[in-house]
């Protein structure tokens, strides 16, 4: 009989039904803490370190552990002190000689009067890889932005903070100099997920598309929308606000669906200006009202998503201008103190 058969047969009937633990997601493992034999794992654990049931039985905890035996008897000296628990990462090995990165949830227990050390093992090798592919998908989704753009008729300035690696939230403006035309679009999806930053992808595409349209800004708002219901289901649903300068007639036009308000910097003061809209990706056939403003040398814009906006304006000082604003905007979006994704879009008016 194997030292794990003779401690668990005199267990309880309750203790005896091991089944339980493979119903655990994670790999669990029973040590004996005197000497480290494995006394037990549970069938994640066999899958994850490519083991038979008769195998295991054999072995002891270092012949699974990519350290020393010195480590290995200090975490479980850890787990020991820690009544709570001890977390901490090493690397394992599998059969086939593999080694990978695990973080480990252990702890102290005695079983029937054998002390054991308990450890759930989880397998970081794909959240690194994970990781590391959603931040170059972050990389990627922060270089579709475009470059500030400054000329003899305005001057713009951005910002831009996922609240994570990538982020629900994007803008994008193109400046056509033969019209004197300068279209924008603000969005912001909902979520902060892949999935999100897809949508926002999708949007701006739709965006490149609707401004070669010639209908009102107000009816490519209403296309969009159409548009991106495919790519909307299950109660999803995207903030926009599209806008469009004219320097030959000084006139602002925009409509709203979701983000529905922006802020005009006068000489004297600053004014948000509430426009309605519903959601995209809500109603099929939503039809979106348009507004307009004729404006002035001097004036500045400022069309921000609610993770900035909130900020910005609570209470917001009458005596910022519009560079002031800007570097107010970096210093809230660097301060890690936002919990949305926060992007904005300035616009001088020279």
């Amino acid at each position: 009989m194997s030292v794990s058969q003779g401690i668990f047969s005199g267990m309880c009937s309750y203790c005896q039904r091991f089944e339980l633990f493979n119903m655990i997601n994670d790999a669990l493992l029973l040590i004996d803490f005197e000497d480290g034999k494995i006394l037990f794992m549970n069938q994640k654990a066999l899958e994850l370190y490519q083991y038979t049931k008769e195998e295991f039985l054999t072995f002891f905890a270092y012949d699974i552990a990519n350290s020393s035996m010195e480590t290995m008897r200090e975490n479980m000296e850890l787990a020991k002190t820690h009544k709570e628990g001890y977390i901490y990462t090493t690397n394992h090995i599998k059969k086939d000689g593999t080694i990978f990165k695990v973080e480990v949830s252990a702890r102290y227990m005695t079983l029937h009067g054998t002390p054991v050390f308990a450890a759930v093992v989880r397998n970081l090798t794909f959240d690194g890889k994970m990781r590391e592919e959603i931040q170059i998908a972050g990389k990627v989704q922060h270089r579709m932005l475009p470059r500030d753009l400054e000329n003899e008729l305005f001057r713009i300035r951005s910002v831009y903070q996922p609240h994570h690696y990538v982020s629900g939230d994007l803008y994008d403006f193109v400046y056509e100099e033969k019209s004197q035309l300068l279209f924008g679009i603000m969005i912001d999806v909902m979520g902060h997920s892949v999935a999100a930053a897809l949508q926002t992808s999708i949007l701006k595409y739709l965006f490149l598309k609707a401004i070669k349209k010639n209908i009102t800004i107000s009816d490519r708002l209403a296309w969009i929308n159409k548009e991106v219901m495919p790519f909307f289901k299950g109660g999803q649903f995207a903030g926009v606000f599209l806008f469009e300068f004219d320097f030959r007639c000084n006139t602002l036009t925009y409509a709203a669906g979701g983000i529905n308000h922006f802020i005009i910097l006068k000489e004297q003061g600053p004014q948000i200006v509430k426009t309605p809209g519903l959601f995209l990706g809500i109603n099929e056939d939503e039809v979106y009202d348009q507004g307009s403003y004729h404006f002035t040398s001097g004036e500045s814009f400022l069309f921000l998503t609610d993770g900035l906006f909130e900020r910005i304006v609570q209470p917001m000082d009458h005596e910022l201008d519009f560079w002031s604003i800007h570097e107010l905007s970096k210093k809230i979006i660097n301060s890690g103190e936002c919990n949305d994704d926060a992007s904005g879009v300035g616009i001088l008016i020279r």
